[in-house]
């Protein structure tokens, strides 16, 4: 009966230890290199990102867009103001019409200043254009982008 009485006194004791070691568990894991990785509806908090890790996030899923022939989600990257002026239906016909199928990209560098970040991409893609020579042939290239702070977020800016 003894034995009994003292496990009793134990238990709340090692429910708590339990606890406690959780609490300390789950709150190592929920660090991410010093930045805050909330999640809300399946979208990740981003405020404590650089501005340099968002803008090469956000041109990495630009491409990606670009890739998958998405017009409308690659629209989306661009500013309110130059949606307003370049309606939809212009950008999506001029991108069906284009030279190039692109198969890869690579967001090597970004550089950012103020409100404003140059971004160097490689891209792979074959060409389908009019001059035969090149026609079929899978080429690389580098170019750069330019995104602008605007309205809480950053745009690709149009060249």
């Amino acid at each position: 009966m003894r034995k009994r009485i003292f496990l009793c006194k134990l238990q709340p004791i090692a429910a708590f230890m339990l606890v406690l070691a959780l609490v300390v568990f789950v709150a190592g894991c929920s660090e991410n290199d010093g930045k805050v990785a909330n999640m809300q509806d399946g979208v990740a908090d981003v405020t404590q990102l650089s501005k340099e890790e968002v803008v090469k996030q956000r041109a990495k899923e630009h491409m990606d867009a670009l890739i998958a022939m998405d017009w409308k989600k690659a629209y989306d990257f661009f500013s309110p103001a130059t949606r307003s002026l370049k309606p939809f239906e212009v950008y999506a016909n001029r991108m069906k019409g284009g030279v190039i199928i692109r198969k890869s990209a690579v967001v090597e560098k970004v550089e950012c200043e103020e409100e404003l970040c140059r971004v160097t991409i490689h891209l792979g893609y074959l060409y389908v254009g009019d001059i035969a020579q090149m026609r079929g042939q899978e080429m690389t290239s580098r170019f750069q982008e330019k995104w602008i702070f605007s309205e809480g977020n950053w745009w690709l800016s149009p060249s």
